[in-house]
């Protein structure tokens, strides 16, 4: 006796079917399986808490506090208004004092070029710095400055 198997329509149906269900089912498991991994928080960077920007200035008890709220290692450069000059870019070259990011420092007005006891004003010019591939600091921007109360 021979028996002929139809192969046409229905049978191509159930293939797709069966198909669809394997490819749910793998995508489920595929995403139960991702759901039980352990939760990695992002890491906090080093200077949480900055908000990118500028470089803060507050003169208090005879002393300048500078701090860098920016995302880059900052030059700067203190000097009494009246002594304000143009100067090469950066204005104290290799020698410059500089803070990295999050960074505070004081100067006490003694240290500010051309202070006098006369000084009313002094100016805070700062600038950033990008690192080279052979780690040196390369001035890049332009030179910002504060004008602040002493």
């Amino acid at each position: 006796m021979n028996v002929t198997t139809y192969t046409g329509w229905p049978q191509t149906m159930h293939t797709l079917s069966a198909f669809r269900s394997t490819a749910v089912a793998a995508l489920l498991l595929a995403t139960t399986a991702c759901s039980n991994e352990p939760k990695v928080a992002a890491p906090t960077p080093p200077n949480a808490g900055i908000v990118a920007g500028t470089l803060q200035v507050t003169a208090t008890n005879s002393v300048l506090t500078l701090r860098n709220t920016t995302e880059f290692i900052v030059g700067y450069m203190v000097i009494d208004k009246d002594q304000m000059v143009i100067a090469l870019f950066p204005p104290c070259g290799a020698q410059c004092p500089t803070l990295v990011q999050g960074a505070s420092t004081n100067v006490s007005y003694t240290n500010i070029g051309g202070y006098t006891p006369k000084s009313t004003e002094a100016i805070v010019m700062w600038w950033t710095y990008s690192r080279a591939a052979d780690g040196t600091l390369l001035a890049q921007g332009s030179v910002q400055s504060k004008r602040i109360t002493l």
